[in-house]
């Protein structure tokens, strides 16, 4: 799927939202302002129909309304995930390219302020999206938030992330192989 596709649902969900999805969202615990904050971003999300598989992928058109937002990696639309209101602990991927929100967070900062770390993407968007949120848990980019000085979270998805950063990175066998000289012709 090519990224102005994604673009063009992204931006077909986002029309689609009305007064009564912001106050959904408010209701769920999303202050106006941080969906403005986003919102000067990126589309802060959209709705749309959308059918879920067991391998948590979703295709737009058939099934319930679900919030519907894009995952952005410097700058550009890479992926979207689909997610009910009535469970945002569970979310969709459109490809499955997307492995956190707010991945500019891993960027160069500027003081020693802890990356603050979200436990799903509404709670993602009810932070204004200042911080990141593991979409998925298995991705190896994960890695890159040992970079990190400090990182605030919920102490389960603390405890999460420290479990996998805990694991010693694979290493693979080196063989080494002998230097062949050829003498000089």
């Amino acid at each position: 799927m090519k990224a102005s596709d994604l673009e063009a649902e992204m931006f077909a969900a986002g029309r689609r939202v009305r007064q009564k999805h912001i106050d959904r969202m408010i209701s769920l615990g999303v202050p106006g302002a941080s969906i403005a904050v986003v919102g000067s971003l990126q589309v802060a999300f959209g709705i749309g129909s959308a059918s879920s598989d067991p391998a948590y992928f979703y295709q737009p058109g058939e099934g319930p309304a679900h919030v519907i937002m894009p995952v952005m990696s410097d700058g550009k639309m890479i992926d979207l995930i689909a997610w009910r209101s009535c469970n945002p602990a569970r979310w969709f991927w459109r490809t499955g390219t997307g492995w956190a929100l707010g991945t500019d967070y891993l960027g160069p900062r500027w003081g020693d302020e802890a990356v603050r770390l979200f436990a799903t993407p509404l709670e993602w968007l009810a932070g204004a999206g200042e911080g990141i949120c593991i979409l998925d848990w298995s991705a190896p980019e994960i890695r890159e938030l040992a970079a990190l000085d400090t990182i605030e979270a919920e102490e389960m998805v603390g405890r999460k992330l420290l479990g996998i950063l805990s694991k010693p990175a694979r290493v693979p066998r080196i063989n080494y192989r002998k230097v062949v000289r050829h003498a000089a012709a």
